[in-house]
């Protein structure tokens, strides 16, 4: 059966156990209080799991870079993560916020897939194909699309990037990987880098110098891991934006993400503008969930980026 689906069968069943399990406690004078803490667990995994997955946010923020003299509106999601509850339906109701935000370039950042999941899914991802219609639309690709797992302990699964890459470009989605694209809006000339996976050992950064136009009025950089931005080549960018992180997934008040990703980016600046690195960092902490799918104080997100 397929991982999410046991998932949440085990959801369901703990959530129902422990809601059955306090009622009877609450009946028993010196067991109140535990129930109440078995019932307010069940209550928050339930929150978790079904509600803040779903709240998607749509959240704006401002970069003065003092570098073009219009301003130009990007909308930047990452890591969707398709999955059953997540998949076409939910990401065209997505598409219409975007298309509501009226923005002149679409960013993505990667993880379109949670693990072995190409041929079940590639109908939805076609859905993302709706997004070039809207604006142009550049994409990098994460470690989930490559089948690379955590570093750390080497779980690895199914290299899916070609067949994904595929889709997009089919679609006019313009997928970046050590390459590079030049496009006006309005009046502005942009330079927009895609870096490639970091965790990729073949990787050609070399690729996005040659021929880089450096003299563009706004040099964007995009990559799916925030690790891109503390490279050397990434000093030549106006701004990197980034993925990975999904801020934590799940965050406690005046603590902060609970689980940390494998990058060097501090778990204090997941889901962050960092205004004082070189390039400027905007991680952005996605609109999927992997590993359990869950989110806590950590909304899924549509950004905009309104640069000036």
């Amino acid at each position: 059966m397929y991982l999410a689906q046991l998932y949440d069968i085990f959801l369901v069943f703990y959530i129902g156990a422990s809601f059955i399990f306090s009622i009877l406690l609450i009946k028993k004078k010196h067991a109140i209080i535990f129930a109440w803490l078995i019932l307010l667990s069940s209550f928050g995994i339930t929150y978790s799991a079904y509600i803040e997955p779903y709240r998607v946010k749509i959240r704006i923020q401002s970069i003065v870079l003092n570098k073009i003299k219009e301003p130009v509106r990007v909308v930047v999601v990452g890591d969707w993560h398709i999955r059953p509850g997540k998949g076409a339906d939910f990401i065209k109701w997505q598409v219409q916020k975007i298309a509501d935000l009226k923005p002149d370039l679409i960013v993505m950042t990667g993880d379109f897939l949670f693990f072995d999941d190409f041929e079940k899914f590639a109908g939805d991802l076609r859905a993302l194909t709706a997004l070039p219609k809207i604006a142009p639309t550049i994409t990098v690709l994460g470690n989930h699309d490559y089948g690379l797992g955590d570093p750390a302990n080497g779980f690895d699964y199914t290299d899916s990037h070609n067949e994904i890459s595929k889709i997009f470009s089919d679609g006019g989605i313009k997928v970046l990987a050590d390459s590079y694209e030049r496009i006006k809006i309005k009046n502005t000339s942009i330079e927009i880098a895609g870096f490639d996976e970091s965790w990729l050992k073949n990787k050609n950064r070399k690729n996005i110098i040659n021929g880089f136009d450096s003299s563009a009025d706004l040099k964007i950089a995009v990559s799916h891991n925030p690790d891109a931005a503390f490279e050397n080549i990434a000093s030549k960018f106006d701004l990197m934006i980034t993925g990975h992180t999904h801020g934590g997934q799940v965050r406690l008040p005046f603590i902060g993400a609970i689980v940390e990703a494998e990058t060097v980016l501090p778990k204090k600046d997941y889901g962050r503008y960092i205004e004082d690195h070189n390039p400027p960092i905007f991680n952005t902490v996605g609109i999927g969930e992997s590993g359990p799918h869950l989110r806590f104080w950590d909304r899924p997100e549509i950004v905009v980026l309104d640069i000036k």
